[in-house]
């Protein structure tokens, strides 16, 4: 007697990548810490533009609020309500906190940089040359956006002298920026290789970082304007979180995709959920 044909049995949803948000606590808590810590940049700018700061203090100071903002997502980890939580669900909203920081440097300061630096910067190479532009910032709230532009010159002049290095590594603003939209188009997709891209991309910011502040170093710190402490503010406390957070998160996205690939049917055909 010829046997008859079946179909085969639908896979059981537990083998689905699970869908994964951003808890409404966690991103309440990065809209807070980051209203507290831009909004401190924005008082820095306007206690400028209003005369009582000078340039320097000014960008100096909202460097420092931009570099404290910068680890909101090793605070994800102390929240109270997620010590409850999966410790997979944490570890989705910690990534999430990191990627959001790391798309709002690039999307706000990096590709604008890159977009108009060779045009607004001329014949600057030394922290008195910007000073010199004081009056003119002053004049309107539109000039401003020099300001904002030439910030990082307070403790690191190559972001106004044209320096090739510094500029070819801000270009990888754009593919960050890209893949970071990626992942989150891939996670609303319940796709089981989201986590592959903080993964694969964890070496990139590193690598980055290390030539941004090493050439830096290998030069005499020849771009440096300021002090020790200055120095450390343009190569170490607003640079540190690229070449330690990837890595963090790089391993712990390892754990989540393979929590995805276990879920996932058509990766393990052969699974049996009988």
């Amino acid at each position: 007697m010829l046997g008859t044909a079946t179909a085969p049995r639908a896979p059981s949803s537990v083998f689905r990548p699970l869908a994964r948000t951003c808890s409404a606590t966690t991103l309440r808590f990065f809209a807070g810490w980051t209203a507290v810590f831009w909004g401190g940049v924005g008082v820095c700018a306007a206690l400028f533009f209003v005369g009582v700061l000078d340039f320097a203090t000014s960008a100096k100071a909202g460097l420092y609020a931009v570099s404290v903002w910068l680890n909101a997502c090793l605070l994800v980890f102390a929240l109270p309500a997620n010590r409850e939580r999966p410790r997979l669900a944490v570890y989705h909203d910690a990534l999430v906190v990191w990627m959001l920081s790391y798309f709002m440097t690039n999307a706000l300061w990096e590709i604008p940089w890159v977009l108009a630096s060779p045009f607004v910067f001329d014949g600057l190479h030394t922290l008195d040359d910007v000073v010199a532009w004081t009056d003119w910032m002053r004049e309107s709230p539109l000039h401003m956006t020099w300001w904002m532009l030439a910030s990082f010159s307070a403790v690191d002049l190559r972001t106004v002298n044209h320096d090739p290095t510094f500029y070819t590594l801000e270009l990888y603003a754009f593919v960050n920026v890209a893949t970071v939209l990626w992942f989150f188009k891939l996670n609303r997709e319940r796709s089981p290789f989201r986590y592959l891209i903080p993964v694969l991309g964890a070496g990139e910011p590193v690598a980055a970082t290390f030539i941004f502040s090493g050439s830096e170093v290998f030069s005499g710190f020849a771009n440096m304007p300021g002090g020790t402490a200055d120095t450390l503010l343009a190569l170490v406390w607003t640079q540190y979180q690229y070449l330690l957070f990837p890595l963090v998160f790089g391993a712990l996205s390892c754990r989540l995709l393979l929590d995805d690939w276990r879920r996932a049917p058509h990766l393990y055909p052969e699974v049996d959920d009988t």
